[in-house]
């Protein structure tokens, strides 16, 4: 039973971080965008990390495990590409956007289909 509530959470927390990250490029006040890269971005990227160690302890899975560690490398490289993005208002760009975006994709891709 706690599987399914450790699931719901993570789904949760992944929906936050994408909203974060997609939250970081599309205003155009830069105001906003920081908004979204420290209110949601950054939340939603801890709770995603704290969420998905439970999920790996209660199912049991090594942490060593090749999808696991990729996409902790992944989801990492994406909350740096938000940040620095929201550092400073010319920042903002679509090759910037597509990596955040890209990655976290990637993240997910590795959490559905474990490889």
């Amino acid at each position: 039973m706690l599987y399914l509530y450790l699931k719901l959470a993570k789904v949760l927390a992944v929906a936050l971080l994408f909203t974060g990250t997609i939250g970081t490029f599309l205003p155009r006040d830069f105001a906003d965008r920081r908004r979204f890269a420290y209110s949601l971005a950054g939340p939603g990227f801890g709770a995603t990390w704290i969420v998905g160690f439970a999920l790996v302890f209660e199912r049991e899975v090594s942490l060593l495990s090749t999808w696991v560690l990729a996409g902790l490398g992944l989801s990492f490289f994406s909350l740096n590409v938000v940040l620095w993005s929201a550092g400073r208002a010319e920042r903002r760009s679509p090759i910037a956007a597509a990596l955040a975006i890209g990655a976290l994709v990637a993240v997910v891709a590795l959490m559905i289909w474990r490889p």
